[in-house]
């Protein structure tokens, strides 16, 4: 299975996103795509970035939640 990241500048995030409970927003994130996209992903992050690994063949699936949630 091929995996594709979609990279997430830390910076850009906005409200309702607190930015100081990192760990929060990946988990919120992570249950929104299992949950509403019924994708699973990976999600990491740096001082800077957030990555989110997702199979690419669900990668347009992620990227619309993504998208609705304001994050992308």
């Amino acid at each position: 299975m091929e995996t594709s990241t979609i990279r997430i500048a830390i910076r850009s995030l906005n409200e309702p996103w607190d930015t100081s409970r990192i760990r929060a927003v990946l988990d919120e994130i992570e249950a929104s795509l299992r949950e509403e996209a019924n994708v699973p992903a990976r999600l990491t992050a740096d001082s800077m970035t957030i990555a989110i690994d997702v199979a690419t063949d669900q990668l347009p699936a992620a990227a619309a939640l993504l998208h609705e949630l304001g994050l992308i």
